[in-house]
């Protein structure tokens, strides 16, 4: 018969044993948990959330296409939501012969162009789930966002019967509407949104969906964009920045 010594420490082992199985499989089970939640991270997003990345890159999109222009081509240009229209004595006649006042131009709106917001809402909600196969994500996003430019193209032909962009002197262009380098540079924006900015709109969503209002002042500023927007393209096409 095995001496009770031999029993306790085949009694341990395996209890040891037990343990570190225990182990392994929970720690497995977190990490299976924490990537299923990673990839499934764009498809449970709030309404708030959503208009956060929404306005948010807008006002990115805005920075970016003007530093572009500005850089490239050395012109100041009125973009987006921002209308800057005459100067202040025109609206305003006492301004007249107050010194730095009277050059100034009347500015309002917002540094917002729609179709970067809208295209990051796009992309963090179909295409987070692909943040582990950047060959794929990066094909679908210039795949299914230059067939989004090429629709918002021919609605804005349609609704305002104006053109906001115009590719005719790209090299492998449609219609002036899409061409390459525009295809190219979404999937690179497709990436960028995916690994980076991703991570970063939600830091900024953790720090200030907590504040007193929180949702109250989202709302404004939606209705605010909307405001601009229908004033751009209906009430004044005309406005700078149109």
């Amino acid at each position: 018969m095995p001496k009770k010594e031999e029993i306790a420490d085949k009694v341990e082992a395996g209890v040891e044993t037990q343990t570190s199985t225990g182990i392994q499989a929970s720690v497995g089970t977190q990490g299976t948990d924490i990537q299923a939640s990673t990839d499934t991270q764009g498809t449970h997003r709030s309404f708030f959330d959503l208009c956060f990345i929404l306005l948010i890159c807008g006002v990115f999109g805005w920075v970016w296409e003007t530093l572009d222009i500005l850089i490239t081509q050395g012109q100041w240009t009125d973009r987006g939501y921002l209308f800057v229209l005459g100067k202040l004595p025109e609206y305003l006649p006492w301004l007249a012969d107050v010194p730095i006042l009277n050059q100034c131009h009347l500015i309002w709106g917002l540094p917002f162009i729609e179709i970067y917001g809208v295209g990051a809402v796009l992309i963090t909600v179909l295409f987070a789930r692909l943040r582990g196969k950047p060959v794929i994500l990066f094909f679908s996003g210039m795949v299914a966002m230059t067939l989004f430019e090429l629709g918002a193209s021919y609605l804005l032909t349609w609704l305002v019967h104006k053109s906001y962009w115009d590719y005719s002197n790209q090299f492998l262009n449609f219609q002036g509407r899409i061409c390459l380098t525009s295809s190219l540079a979404w999937g690179m924006l497709t990436l960028v949104a995916v690994y980076w900015l991703d991570p970063f709109l939600d830091k900024l969503y953790a720090k200030f969906g907590g504040v007193k209002y929180y949702k109250a002042i989202i709302l404004v500023l939606m209705a605010y964009t909307v405001f601009c927007a229908i004033t751009k393209y209906w009430l004044d096409p005309s406005l700078p920045g149109s």
